[in-house]
């Protein structure tokens, strides 16, 4: 784990640990089996971290999530500087006062004091029910010493990285965004605030684009809803009017699984011959795609649509017969909430969304091999009108999701909880 001495550039003081009571840091002796028989599960807590005042953006947010999480009784613990006067039950403030540092980096450092040693005056046992929650770079030292010390999850929250901020020219400004690096590295979910910060995240830690979640999804619902007539849009890409179509949409490459549905399309073909697939996306399988389309004689059945995006994107979407997400390990969730917007039914792997998918009832569920891949399609194919039972389910289900709010059920899964977006197991494979 890094840690705040690993990232301290020159000049920049560190986190003065003579000031942190280290006893605190202490864990609870191992329970033998007849005590973990008789000790009682303690109740998930979430511990919020927020350097920032109340009434900044920041702190409004950490505002409005404490409510709407002690609304769902989760108890809520906000460790601050200034308190957040709130009333909400469940909610239980701890201000550690101002910080009188002459320059930034010191009143972050004696916030982090402050913080931690209330933390651990209040959690002096066990921790193990506690996730911790940061709110921008300022929280990240407090998160990362708890979490290392005491080895509980944690949650980041990220307006914006210091790569948008600035050009790293500075002391501090390398500091803040090793800190920043660290936190992205070690945290169970990153809760970002626009598109922007979660491309940067992304291109400096790889390894945490699946534990990106977006603040305020937008799954534009009414954009999938039109007055066009399918056939129009399916004549774009040179497909029939009554031409079955099958269309993928995301990166071109292995994890999603497009290459599986190519060799999965002569199976498809040789029960239903005017079926056609259309693949929308980029990437590094771009080549061998065109290269399968041709060996396995599909040119006739298969476009390689490139990129699409915003209306063109919707419209075709609105049109398709059916979305396939063949993806070999867990993928974003877009593609099957798009589809179901547009109340079109989806065929996807057991690995693509297996929180989200629940076989035959919202979704084919298939295994992550042609074979496999192309009964699920086969099956739809065959029974297309079950296949709108399925779309009207999926659009059901979105509506009822974006009606709570989605990042709460992500930060209850965070923190080892049932969730919103938690459902029943997929049931028998096609």
């Amino acid at each position: 784990m890094s840690t705040i001495a690993e990232v301290k550039p020159k000049n920049i003081p560190s986190l003065p640990a003579e000031n942190v009571d280290f006893r605190r840091f202490d864990r609870p002796a191992a329970l033998t089996p007849q005590t973990r028989e008789t000790q009682p599960e303690k109740k998930r807590v979430l511990a919020m971290f927020c350097f920032e005042g109340p009434d900044t953006a920041v702190g409004r947010f950490v505002r409005k999530t404490a409510r709407e999480l002690a609304a769902l009784r989760i108890p809520v613990h906000i460790f601050s500087r200034q308190s957040f006067e709130m009333e909400s039950p469940g909610v239980q403030l701890h201000p550690v006062g101002a910080c009188t540092e002459p320059d930034l980096l010191g009143q972050v450092n004696e916030f982090t004091r402050r913080a931690c040693n209330a933390f651990l005056s209040e959690f002096q046992t066990s921790s193990s029910h506690v996730t911790l929650m940061g709110y921008e770079w300022s929280s990240i030292q407090a998160v990362t010493l708890l979490h290392g010390i005491k080895n509980v999850g944690a949650i980041l929250s990220l307006h914006s990285l210091e790569r948008q901020r600035s050009n790293l020219g500075s002391e501090l400004g390398k500091w803040i965004e090793e800190n920043e690096l660290a936190g992205l590295r070690e945290a169970k979910l990153i809760v970002t605030h626009d598109a922007a910060t979660a491309a940067v995240a992304r291109h400096c830690v790889p390894d945490c684009a699946e534990r990106l979640v977006d603040a305020c999804p937008q799954i534009p619902m009414e954009g999938f809803q039109f007055n066009l007539d399918p056939a129009e849009v399916k004549a774009r890409f040179q497909v029939g009017p009554v031409d079955p179509t099958i269309l993928y949409v995301g990166d071109l490459d292995e994890r999603y699984g497009p290459d599986m549905l190519m060799k999965a399309m002569p199976t498809v073909l040789r029960q239903y011959p005017q079926a056609r697939c259309i693949l929308v996306g980029d990437g590094q399988l771009l080549w061998p795609l065109r290269v399968y389309s041709r060996y396995l004689l599909l040119d006739h059945a298969v476009r390689l649509a490139g990129h699409l995006a915003d209306q063109a994107l919707y419209e075709l979407i609105h049109a398709a017969d059916m979305i396939v997400v063949p993806s070999v390990e867990q993928t974003p969730w877009w593609p099957i909430e798009a589809a179901w917007a547009a109340v079109r039914p989806v065929v996807a792997t057991s690995e693509a969304a297996p929180s989200l998918l629940q076989h035959k009832h919202n979704c084919i569920v298939t295994e992550p091999d042609e074979n496999s891949l192309a009964e699920g399609i086969e099956y739809l194919l065959s029974d297309l009108q079950f296949g709108t039972t399925l779309g009207r389910r999926g659009r059901d289900e979105l509506e009822d999701r974006y009606r709570e709010n989605k990042l709460l059920a992500h930060i209850q899964e965070a923190m080892g909880m049932e969730s919103l977006l938690q459902k029943s197991p997929c049931h028998a494979e096609v």
